[in-house]
């Protein structure tokens, strides 16, 4: 007995080959190979901003605390105090420098000046503002 025709026919099979199989294998692994690569540049981007994000942070920091504490008396002559890597409670890949220049731009008007530098000096950010007698 003959099997019926449209039964054996290929247009009434259902299901996948092995081949398409694993052409939509090999294109899943790329895709997920895609996002990860992302992934890797996203992660190296929130990294360099959480320091420069800490680096302006400190910069703040060190300003509030010279207006806190106030200038010194008789200041007659530039101060700069560093603050090298490793010295700084909370952020040890940061060195933070700051600058105080005495009537300048005009007497009685002090310009106070930090810069902070992270990876061995690679980058750096400047915060500067000024401060009466």
């Amino acid at each position: 007995m003959n099997p019926n025709p449209l039964w054996t026919s290929r247009k009434y099979q259902h299901g996948f080959s092995l081949l398409e199989v694993l052409v939509t294998l090999v294109v899943v692994f790329l895709v997920l190979l895609g996002f990860a690569g992302y992934s890797t540049v996203a992660n190296k981007g929130i990294k360099a901003s959480e320091k420069m994000t800490r680096a302006v942070i400190l910069a703040q920091e060190k300003l509030e605390d010279i207006h806190r504490q106030g200038l010194p008396a008789n200041l007659s002559g530039p101060i700069s105090q560093v603050e090298s890597y490793g010295s700084i409670l909370g952020a040890p890949h940061h060195k933070r420098t700051y600058y105080i220049q005495p009537h300048t731009p005009m007497p009685g008007l002090h310009t106070i000046q930090v810069e902070v530098q992270w990876d061995n000096d690679t980058h750096r950010t400047v915060v500067q503002t000024y401060m009466g007698n």
